[in-house]
Parts: structure tokens; C-alpha cells; sequence
């Protein structure tokens, strides 16, 4: 019985470092800020150069704008998941 036990025990130990909160959400955010800048960068110079017109270029900025809102909100639903994951197994 104490070797069952043993072994539950290792078992919520390793699932809860899986969910563990880490700096990943914090660098996926990073990326997404650096992702967005530089789409708007790119998007800024070719409508410059007149390769795109001012409504592609509104469009498109609409829509990385929307991409970047997105992914944030994914992001800070995923961390607000993981820490009650985390919690609830920490309570068991």
C-alpha cells in the first residue's frame, strides 16, 4: 500500500511541475509585442514605397493588430488555467 501511495504521490508531483506557471508566458508575450512591431514596421514601408494603398494598408494593420489582441488574450487565459491547475493540485 505504501508503494502505491509512493507512487501517487510522484505522480502529482510531476503533473504539477508540468503546469507550473513559468517565464514561457512572459516570453510568448515578449515575442508577440516584437512579432507586432515589426509586422507594422514592415506594413509602414511598403506603404511607403506605394506598393500598397492606403486601404490595404489599414486592413492589414487591422488585422495584425487583431492577430496581436488575440494571442494576448489566449496567453493570460492560458496562465490564468495553469495557476488553478497548479492550485488545485497543490491542495490534494
Amino acid at each position: 500500500m505504501e508503494l502505491v501511495k509512493s507512487k501517487e504521490n510522484d505522480f502529482l508531483d510531476l503533473v504539477i511541475s508540468s503546469v507550473r506557471p513559468s517565464n514561457s508566458f512572459l516570453r510568448l508575450t515578449e515575442r508577440n509585442r516584437k512579432s507586432l512591431k515589426e509586422i507594422i514596421n514592415y506594413l509602414t514601408d511598403l506603404h511607403n514605397k506605394n506598393v500598397i494603398d492606403e486601404k490595404q494598408f489599414s486592413e492589414l494593420v487591422t488585422l495584425a493588430c487583431s492577430n496581436f489582441i488575440e494571442n494576448e488574450v489566449e496567453f493570460r487565459i492560458s496562465k490564468s488555467i495553469n495557476k488553478r491547475i497548479n492550485y488545485f493540485f497543490e491542495k490534494l
